[in-house]
């Protein structure tokens, strides 16, 4: 199991690759999003707690699961 600390290192990691990716700047994410500028930095930081409603915001933003902007891999086996 993950301590707190490895968790959130996960998270921001995988806010801040998921955004890059997409290849939108923090700016944009906050005018698709309505959410501040400095919050989704913070957020990307690992300075501020990102809710449930917000996270699920931006996998859709990003086109990805809630899994995957946690930054969790995963196999598929076949």
């Amino acid at each position: 199991m993950l301590t707190k600390e490895e968790r959130e290192r996960r998270i921001k990691g995988g806010l801040r690759a998921e955004r890059n990716r997409v290849d939108l700047s923090q700016k944009q994410v906050s005018d698709l999003t309505g959410y501040n500028t400095s919050t989704i930095s913070n957020w990307e930081k690992g300075a501020g707690s990102i809710g449930f409603e917000e996270a699920y915001a931006l996998a859709d933003l990003y086109g990805v699961s809630l899994d995957q902007l946690a930054g969790r891999a995963f196999v598929t086996v076949a």
